[in-house]
């Protein structure tokens, strides 16, 4: 690799959550109005789509500009992903629960999730009322009428 002599000097670099470093880096010749130097901020890595951005991380990693401050975990970031974390299980779980199954019970298959449980309720609440009847027929998952008793 060549040697990059266009980056004049290197400040606060530090890894980053992906193993990339950020820093901030003097390129020569970029100067503000009033002739001061400006620091432009800067991500090298390893893989570095040009020459002079693999060079200075590997300048970086061997310390050529000090040492490279580990990347720490801000407590912005853990809310943030502990947010995303949840959001991913509720969804998970809302997929999960919203799904038809079948199970098997008393020789026959019956139909079970959200849909069949809207259902049964109204005659559940029905059949525990006093003027219920003692029996009532309902279809299992092959569409066959099964009599019920109360």
């Amino acid at each position: 690799m060549e040697e990059v002599d266009f980056i004049t000097a290197v400040r606060n670099a530090a890894y980053n959550e992906y193993g990339a470093i950020t820093c901030e880096v003097q390129f020569e010749g970029a100067v503000d109005t009033r002739g001061e130097p400006i620091w432009s901020p800067f991500t090298a890595t390893s893989s570095d789509v040009t020459d002079y951005g693999r060079q200075l991380y590997h300048d970086l990693v061997n310390g050529k500009y000090g040492t490279v401050s580990p990347f720490t975990v801000s407590p912005e970031m853990l809310a943030v992903a502990k947010a995303a974390k949840r959001q991913e299980i509720e969804t998970w779980r809302t997929e999960q629960e919203t799904q038809s199954f079948t199970f098997e019970w008393n020789g026959r298959t019956w139909n079970a999730g959200p849909d069949s449980l809207a259902r049964l309720y109204p005659v559940v609440m029905a059949a525990k009322s006093d003027t219920a009847r003692t029996a009532l027929a309902w279809g299992d998952a092959d569409n066959q009428q099964v009599k019920l008793s109360m």
